[in-house]
């Protein structure tokens, strides 16, 4: 009985240091998740700016599906044939604002804003705002969007 408290008590210490443990395990595993797809959608900016339709393409799964800044739901080809046909070139793309929410090992949602500006097809000088949020999902090692929705910040006066 002797032998018996003591193994009860470090068993009960090991089951109550657990949780902490797994916590701080998934809070740094979080922090990974967080600061890869910050990475990502700052990739996909610079890719709208570049004209680098295949790089968007490999961050968007093939059953991606959205909403595009006037309320139309696209699929995966529609995206990319809507980044393909701008008529609009950018100069600058920059997100602000990101907020990450990691539901599980496999599961997030990046929330924010980008400020696009360029000239338009008949060489007018714009800026744009567009509020959005991406789902991510990581599928076989890899991050692929699979949901977006995006909008356009009215111009501020």
């Amino acid at each position: 009985m002797k032998l018996f408290t003591p193994l009860l008590v470090i068993t009960l210490l090991g089951l109550a240091t657990a949780p902490c443990a797994h916590a701080q395990e998934n809070s740094a595993d979080s922090s990974a998740v967080q600061a890869k797809l910050k990475e990502m959608e700052d990739a996909w900016v610079k890719a709208l700016v570049n004209k680098d339709h295949a790089a968007v393409g490999n961050m968007v799964a093939d059953d991606f599906a959205g909403f595009n800044p006037e309320g139309k739901h696209i699929g995966k080809s529609q995206l990319l044939d809507e980044a393909k046909n701008e008529p609009n070139t950018l100069s600058s793309a920059a997100n602000e604002n990101m907020d990450v929410h990691v539901y599980g090992p496999n599961l997030a949602t990046v929330c924010g804003t980008t400020t696009e500006k360029g000239k338009d097809k008949d060489g007018k000088q714009f800026s744009r705002t567009y509020a959005w949020v991406d789902t991510w999902m990581e599928r076989n090692g890899k991050w692929e969007c699979i949901a977006e929705g995006v909008m356009q910040l009215p111009k501020k006066k």
